[in-house]
Protein backbone atom coordinates (compact mmCIF):
# COMPACT_ATOMS: atom_id res chain seq x y z
CA UNK A 1 0.00 0.00 0.00
CA UNK A 2 1.68 3.42 -1.19
CA UNK A 3 1.69 5.64 2.11
CA UNK A 4 0.91 9.16 2.40
CA UNK A 5 3.50 10.77 0.88
CA UNK A 6 3.12 8.96 -2.31
CA UNK A 7 -0.23 9.26 -3.06
CA UNK A 8 0.65 12.94 -2.70
CA UNK A 9 3.01 13.43 -4.63
CA UNK A 10 1.14 11.05 -7.66
CA UNK A 11 -2.10 12.94 -7.36
CA UNK A 12 0.42 16.42 -8.03
CA UNK A 13 1.93 14.55 -10.80
CA UNK A 14 -1.27 13.36 -12.19
CA UNK A 15 -2.88 17.31 -12.26
CA UNK A 16 0.32 18.31 -14.00
CA UNK A 17 -0.57 14.87 -16.37
CA UNK A 18 -3.86 15.84 -16.95
CA UNK A 19 -3.75 19.78 -17.42
CA UNK A 20 -1.02 18.83 -19.93
CA UNK A 21 -3.04 16.60 -21.58
CA UNK A 22 -6.22 18.80 -21.74
CA UNK A 23 -8.73 16.06 -21.50
CA UNK A 24 -9.31 13.93 -17.91
CA UNK A 25 -7.82 10.82 -17.83
CA UNK A 26 -7.52 7.77 -15.37
CA UNK A 27 -3.95 6.65 -14.45
CA UNK A 28 -3.28 3.52 -14.25
CA UNK A 29 -1.65 1.21 -11.63
CA UNK A 30 1.11 0.86 -13.64
CA UNK A 31 1.09 4.60 -13.63
CA UNK A 32 1.34 4.74 -10.01
CA UNK A 33 4.05 2.69 -9.62
CA UNK A 34 5.91 4.99 -11.97
CA UNK A 35 5.46 8.12 -9.89
CA UNK A 36 5.88 5.89 -6.40
CA UNK A 37 9.59 5.02 -7.74
CA UNK A 38 10.29 8.33 -8.94
CA UNK A 39 9.25 9.53 -5.55
CA UNK A 40 10.97 7.39 -3.24
CA UNK A 41 14.03 7.91 -5.67
CA UNK A 42 13.63 11.49 -4.93
CA UNK A 43 12.81 12.50 -8.51
CA UNK A 44 11.87 16.52 -7.99
CA UNK A 45 8.49 17.20 -9.00
CA UNK A 46 9.82 20.52 -10.87
CA UNK A 47 12.16 18.17 -12.95
CA UNK A 48 9.03 15.85 -13.40
CA UNK A 49 6.59 19.09 -14.95
CA UNK A 50 9.56 20.49 -16.81
CA UNK A 51 10.03 17.18 -18.96
CA UNK A 52 6.74 16.45 -19.24
CA UNK A 53 5.47 19.95 -20.52
CA UNK A 54 8.30 19.07 -23.14
CA UNK A 55 7.36 15.73 -23.93
CA UNK A 56 3.94 17.36 -24.63
CA UNK A 57 5.19 20.54 -26.66
CA UNK A 58 7.68 17.53 -28.39
CA UNK A 59 4.34 15.78 -29.52
CA UNK A 60 2.78 18.48 -30.73
CA UNK A 61 5.40 20.21 -32.87
CA UNK A 62 5.50 16.91 -34.84
CA UNK A 63 1.79 16.78 -35.44
CA UNK A 64 0.87 13.37 -33.90
CA UNK A 65 -2.09 12.58 -33.67
CA UNK A 66 -4.03 11.03 -30.41
CA UNK A 67 -3.83 12.18 -27.06
CA UNK A 68 -0.75 10.37 -24.55
CA UNK A 69 -3.12 7.78 -22.60
CA UNK A 70 -0.12 6.72 -19.80
CA UNK A 71 2.36 8.08 -17.81
CA UNK A 72 4.76 5.44 -18.82
CA UNK A 73 5.08 6.97 -22.35
CA UNK A 74 6.79 10.06 -20.41
CA UNK A 75 8.45 7.92 -18.42
CA UNK A 76 11.55 7.45 -20.13
CA UNK A 77 12.22 11.22 -20.81
CA UNK A 78 11.66 11.65 -17.02
CA UNK A 79 13.97 8.92 -15.93
CA UNK A 80 16.99 10.51 -18.48
CA UNK A 81 16.52 14.10 -17.47
CA UNK A 82 16.70 12.52 -13.59
CA UNK A 83 20.01 10.79 -14.77
CA UNK A 84 21.61 13.84 -16.15
CA UNK A 85 20.84 15.87 -13.11
CA UNK A 86 22.24 13.94 -11.08
CA UNK A 87 25.66 13.03 -12.93
CA UNK A 88 26.08 16.66 -12.94
CA UNK A 89 26.69 16.47 -9.24
CA UNK A 90 30.08 14.78 -8.09
CA UNK A 91 29.40 11.18 -6.28
CA UNK A 92 31.41 13.17 -3.31
CA UNK A 93 29.62 15.97 -3.60
CA UNK A 94 26.04 14.23 -3.15
CA UNK A 95 24.14 14.59 0.42
CA UNK A 96 20.99 13.78 1.29
CA UNK A 97 17.89 15.36 0.14
CA UNK A 98 16.77 18.47 2.46
CA UNK A 99 13.71 17.92 4.56
CA UNK A 100 10.71 19.35 3.56
CA UNK A 101 10.04 23.49 4.34
CA UNK A 102 6.45 22.50 5.81
CA UNK A 103 5.62 25.73 7.05
CA UNK A 104 6.88 27.23 3.18
CA UNK A 105 4.84 24.74 1.62
CA UNK A 106 1.61 25.27 3.79
CA UNK A 107 1.69 29.30 3.50
CA UNK A 108 2.10 28.99 -0.56
CA UNK A 109 -0.91 26.05 -0.34
CA UNK A 110 -2.97 28.51 1.56
CA UNK A 111 -2.47 31.11 -0.74
CA UNK A 112 -4.25 28.90 -3.37
CA UNK A 113 -7.13 27.75 -1.36
CA UNK A 114 -10.54 29.28 -1.56
CA UNK A 115 -10.77 31.47 1.38
CA UNK A 116 -12.36 29.91 4.04
CA UNK A 117 -9.53 27.29 4.02
CA UNK A 118 -6.58 29.12 4.46
CA UNK A 119 -6.71 29.79 8.11
CA UNK A 120 -6.91 25.93 8.46
CA UNK A 121 -4.07 25.24 6.38
CA UNK A 122 -1.49 27.30 7.43
CA UNK A 123 -2.52 26.12 11.20
CA UNK A 124 -1.35 22.69 10.37
CA UNK A 125 1.50 21.26 12.57
CA UNK A 126 3.59 18.25 12.92
CA UNK A 127 5.54 16.08 10.47
CA UNK A 128 5.56 15.66 7.45
CA UNK A 129 3.00 12.58 7.31
CA UNK A 130 0.94 13.64 9.48
CA UNK A 131 0.30 17.27 8.11
CA UNK A 132 0.19 15.25 4.67
CA UNK A 133 -3.08 13.23 6.41
CA UNK A 134 -4.67 16.38 7.26
CA UNK A 135 -4.44 17.98 4.00
CA UNK A 136 -5.58 15.31 2.16
CA UNK A 137 -8.71 15.40 4.58
CA UNK A 138 -8.88 19.15 3.73
CA UNK A 139 -8.86 18.14 -0.14
CA UNK A 140 -11.97 15.85 0.25
CA UNK A 141 -13.80 18.24 2.37
CA UNK A 142 -13.08 20.96 -0.35
CA UNK A 143 -14.18 19.25 -2.73
CA UNK A 144 -17.46 17.82 -1.89
CA UNK A 145 -18.19 21.51 -0.66
CA UNK A 146 -17.11 23.01 -3.99
CA UNK A 147 -19.21 20.25 -5.68
CA UNK A 148 -22.11 21.05 -3.51
CA UNK A 149 -22.17 24.64 -4.60
CA UNK A 150 -21.78 23.86 -7.85
CA UNK A 151 -24.45 25.87 -10.86
CA UNK A 152 -27.02 23.41 -12.49
CA UNK A 153 -25.31 24.10 -15.92
CA UNK A 154 -21.94 23.46 -14.98
CA UNK A 155 -23.15 20.52 -12.89
CA UNK A 156 -24.54 19.13 -15.79
CA UNK A 157 -20.98 20.37 -18.05
CA UNK A 158 -19.24 18.10 -15.59
CA UNK A 159 -21.26 15.53 -15.02
CA UNK A 160 -21.35 14.80 -19.25
CA UNK A 161 -16.94 15.08 -19.09
CA UNK A 162 -17.08 12.39 -16.55
CA UNK A 163 -19.52 10.18 -18.54
CA UNK A 164 -17.76 10.49 -22.34
CA UNK A 165 -14.66 9.42 -19.82
CA UNK A 166 -15.99 6.24 -18.64
CA UNK A 167 -17.75 5.59 -21.88
CA UNK A 168 -13.99 5.78 -23.37
CA UNK A 169 -12.78 3.33 -20.79
CA UNK A 170 -15.65 0.58 -21.10
CA UNK A 171 -14.79 -2.81 -22.17
CA UNK A 172 -11.43 -2.22 -21.00
CA UNK A 173 -12.01 -1.88 -17.11
CA UNK A 174 -14.43 -4.27 -15.36
CA UNK A 175 -17.94 -2.95 -14.75
CA UNK A 176 -17.50 -2.57 -10.74
CA UNK A 177 -13.98 -1.15 -11.11
CA UNK A 178 -15.48 1.65 -14.16
CA UNK A 179 -18.15 2.99 -11.12
CA UNK A 180 -15.65 3.05 -8.55
CA UNK A 181 -13.26 5.03 -11.26
CA UNK A 182 -16.53 7.35 -11.08
CA UNK A 183 -15.78 9.44 -8.25
CA UNK A 184 -11.85 10.20 -8.83
CA UNK A 185 -12.84 11.44 -12.42
CA UNK A 186 -15.34 13.64 -11.13
CA UNK A 187 -13.01 15.44 -8.28
CA UNK A 188 -10.40 15.65 -11.92
CA UNK A 189 -13.04 17.55 -13.60
CA UNK A 190 -14.15 19.61 -11.00
CA UNK A 191 -10.58 20.64 -9.89
CA UNK A 192 -9.92 21.45 -14.01
CA UNK A 193 -13.10 23.56 -13.74
CA UNK A 194 -12.47 25.84 -10.62
CA UNK A 195 -9.13 25.67 -10.82
CA UNK A 196 -8.68 24.27 -7.47
CA UNK A 197 -5.55 23.14 -6.32
CA UNK A 198 -4.41 19.15 -4.74
CA UNK A 199 -3.87 19.84 -1.09
CA UNK A 200 -0.44 18.05 -0.67
CA UNK A 201 2.84 19.33 0.69
CA UNK A 202 4.19 17.75 -2.88
CA UNK A 203 1.34 19.47 -5.25
CA UNK A 204 2.77 22.16 -8.15
CA UNK A 205 1.30 25.16 -5.50
CA UNK A 206 2.63 23.88 -2.68
CA UNK A 207 6.24 24.67 -4.11
CA UNK A 208 5.86 28.13 -5.70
Amino acid sequence: MADQDDHGYFQAVEEIFVRLRGAPLLLSPADWQVASRWHREGVPLDLVGRVLEEVFAKRKERGTKGKINSLRYCAPAVEAAWADLRELTAPGERSEAAPLDIPSRLRSLAAAVPAGLKERVLALQGDAPAVEAALSALDREMLAESAASLSPDLRVEMEAAVEKTLAALKGRLPADELERSRERLTWQVLRQRLGLPVLSLFSAEAQR
